[in-house]
């Protein structure tokens, strides 16, 4: 398991995210996916992005994926972060990108192109963020 700092801000769940937080809580990472076009997307939106349909399921994501972009973080924006961290644009291999924290990388930044896996960052019993790792081989 990883580390977590308790008192680190926490996402707000809505209407539309609630089941995203429900699944990380599981430990299963989920994405929108239009009925419509079949497109994945990520941040949930009343509408699809790409065809504005308003009928989307969440599907289970497979994790995997690789760094599309990734910088460390020296100085944190507000208390309850411990630094350095990194943040990542990670391209999953359904077709959407999510912004994350890298964890576990033995370079910083780590690279892009690296291929990266979810994993779960339990902050409390209420509260799990994915996070992502290198792929180990």
């Amino acid at each position: 398991m990883i580390e977590a700092v308790a008192d680190r801000p926490r996402p707000e769940p809505s209407e539309l995210t609630a089941r995203f937080w429900e699944a990380a809580r599981e430990h299963v990472l989920v994405r929108p996916v239009c009925s419509a076009c079949g497109k994945s997307f990520f941040t949930p939106q009343i509408a699809c992005p790409v065809c504005l349909s308003l009928d989307w399921t969440y599907e289970r994501s497979n994790g995997r994926g690789t760094v599309y972009s990734a910088t460390v973080v020296y100085r944190a924006p507000f208390p309850g972060l411990t630094t350095p961290y990194q943040v990542a644009i990670v391209d999953l291999s359904e077709g959407w990108s999510m912004l994350t924290n890298i964890v576990d990388s033995h370079e910083l930044p780590t690279p892009i192109d690296t291929e990266v896996e979810v994993a779960w960052l339990d902050v409390d019993a209420e509260l799990t963020l994915p996070v992502f790792a290198p792929v180990q081989r």
